[in-house]
């Protein structure tokens, strides 16, 4: 099996993060226009803040991007979480999703998230949060793990 790897994007940290990377990106060129104009101490401080600023987002921005799920040819890792996020396809007995779809205004973010849960042949059940993400995102997640595992 080929390594693959489906990202989980959050479509509402994706539109947060793609607002602060646009700011970023306008303050930058405010600080370049500033310092054209007159280079005083106060506009260079500026830009340089503006450098590190944009060193934070194109950080913040490839964690964002780089989470997912990666699927070798006898195992699997969830790169969101730090431990105990490797997973053969052989301990795995089953796996279900569970994706909140019913509309309310009372319901929180926690509330909202989508969980995979894998239950192991030595009858360990973990639940993996993967977060605000979409219903198609889990279910291909759900789809690869049952197709990599034979179940």
């Amino acid at each position: 099996m080929k390594e693959k790897f489906i990202r989980i994007l959050s479509p509402i940290a994706l539109a947060v993060i793609a607002i602060l990377d646009i700011a970023v990106v306008g303050y930058g060129i405010f600080a370049v226009v500033k310092i054209s104009q007159a280079a005083s101490t106060k506009a260079i401080f500026f830009l340089a803040a503006e450098v590190v600023a944009i060193v934070i987002a194109a950080l913040v921005t490839k964690e964002e991007l780089s989470q997912g799920v990666k699927f070798y040819d006898d195992e699997l890792e969830f790169t969101a979480i730090d431990n105990d996020n490797i997973f053969n396809y052989a301990d795995i007995a089953s796996v279900e999703t569970e994706k909140d779809t019913k509309p309310s205004f009372v319901k929180n973010f926690v509330d909202r998230s989508s969980k995979i849960i894998l239950t192991l042949k030595d009858e360990r059940v973990v639940t993996i949060d993967i977060g605000m993400t979409t219903k198609n995102c889990v279910e291909k997640i759900a789809q690869e793990i049952r197709e990599a595992a034979n179940l």
